[in-house]
């Protein structure tokens, strides 16, 4: 089993961490920037709320359609106001260029549904050369690339939904980025797509039902990808040299993303739900009792069993659920048995004989 080392877990951990909390402190200068359509906003446009912030401002987006490419050139946050991207979209008005183009280090985008980017090589997102960056809580459709991370390091993509375009998320000679939580689905080419990238960290993605490949690698190694829903028609794909890629994680007790009680490998299933580790489980302990081979010396050494819900706890609330059913049954039996023996009557008729 190859796992990454936990230095570089570390190192990824500090870098995302101190970007974030840049980002969250920010300065005492820093200011609220509102965009919408209304007069007591204080731009129509979120490309004009961006040319008047500085480094640590925070541009908030009200409801509405915005027809706009965005180029953002310093470290602010563009977030929408109610956090719901269906009711902040982001069209591309221009679909040969991208819709958020990104060249600025520590910069959040968040809360928009963002569409429209249809040129080869454009994307809903890009990031070029940046580092730090949270892509968190968007949706992106109907774009050639949904996230496009080229030489970026250190970036976090978090609970994004992509879905429908050419390819969902694609890396380009990017480094220690962590893309985590994401929903990855009916994309035309590939789920995730990694070219000449290596040591970045895939957990608790969605990958379903994606044309090509869930996951293709080409060329790119040494990354972590555990906990992870695989549902397509080919899973992964391989171009070039990969080499020592991590399927799984040691074990560690938490939730993992088919309910069970520890985190390990990854769920493999195909289009039509039927599970492709088909191994029993003998010790219970929620993984296949063999190893699933993905082919050209990649192997899951954990891959994940999912059960039905009542034994997704590993027992415990099962268990708890049959004691209070024993229970039950002893109380019910023992006011059934005083019902039919007169049990208490003695008890009721001195106590009429009192009154």
């Amino acid at each position: 089993m190859i796992l990454l080392k936990t230095i570089r877990s570390v190192k990824i951990c500090f870098a995302i961490g101190f970007a974030l909390l840049l980002l969250s402190s920010g300065s005492a200068a820093a200011r609220r920037i509102t965009v919408g359509s209304d007069d007591n906003k204080d731009f129509p446009s979120i490309q004009e709320a961006v040319n008047a912030a500085e480094a640590g401002d925070t541009v908030y987006v009200y409801n509405g359609l915005y027809m706009e490419n965005i180029y953002l050139d310093k470290e602010i946050s563009v977030r929408s106001i109610s956090g719901r991207p269906e009711t902040n979209i982001v069209t591309a008005k221009n679909s040969h260029d991208h819709v958020f183009h990104v060249i600025a280090n520590n910069v959040t985008i968040s809360g928009f549904s963002i569409n429209g980017a249809n040129d080869t090589q454009k994307a809903g997102i890009y990031l070029e050369n940046a580092q730090g960056i949270l892509i968190s809580n968007n949706n992106l459709s109907s774009n050639r690339l949904g996230i496009y991370l080229e030489s970026s390091t250190t970036n976090m993509l978090n609970l994004n939904d992509v879905s429908e375009n050419e390819v969902g998320i694609f890396l380009n000679a990017s480094q220690d980025n962590w893309i985590i939580n994401n929903k990855v689905k009916m994309n035309r080419l590939e789920g995730i797509f990694l070219e000449a990238s290596d040591e970045n960290r895939l957990k608790g993605n969605l990958l379903h039902f994606n044309t090509e490949y869930g996951l293709m690698l080409s060329n790119s190694s040494k990354n972590l990808i555990y906990d992870n829903y695989f549902q397509n028609s080919e899973n992964v794909g391989y171009k070039g040299v990969n080499l020592e890629n991590a399927w799984n994680m040691t074990l560690k007790r938490e939730i993992n993303i088919v309910g069970g009680s520890y985190l390990g490998g990854n769920y493999w299933t195909g289009p039509e739900s039927t599970a492709l580790c088909v191994i029993e489980d003998m010790d219970d302990n929620g993984f296949c009792d063999a190893s699933y081979d993905l082919g050209e010396g990649n192997i899951d050494y954990m891959p994940l069993i999912r059960r039905p819900q009542a034994f997704q706890s590993s027992g415990r609330s099962l268990t708890l659920s049959l004691l209070g059913f024993v229970l039950l049954v002893f109380a019910l039996a023992i006011f059934i048995v005083k019902r039919v023996m007169g049990w208490g009557r003695d008890e009721l008729t001195r106590d009429d004989d009192v009154e």
